[in-house]
């Protein structure tokens, strides 16, 4: 992955043979499935990771860092939470 501009730039394009999960974890930001070579994303919200533990939810981890749950499924999808799973909760 790259900056478009420079080292401050807040949009990046994906390269080949990148996965979502990669970008995931070089941007620490939320990324679709369906990202494709040369795609353009930006990066310019901030985003906490959380690690889910046993017994949570969208719900309690909302309630912890004091946003709405409806935040929450919009950012991470409506997807299980699990342990381990990250979360990525806005700061």
């Amino acid at each position: 992955m790259f900056t478009l501009v420079n080292e401050n730039s807040k949009y990046f394009r994906v390269k080949r043979g990148q996965t979502a999960k990669e970008v995931e974890a070089a941007l620490c930001l939320p990324v679709p499935c369906g990202v494709y070579a040369g795609e353009i994303i930006s990066a310019d919200a901030e985003y906490k990771v959380h690690s889910a533990k046993p017994f949570e939810n969208l719900k309690t981890i909302a309630e912890l860092y004091n946003v709405a749950e409806a935040e929450l499924i919009k950012i991470n999808g409506e997807k299980p939470v699990y342990p381990t799973r990250r979360i990525y909760v806005p700061k």
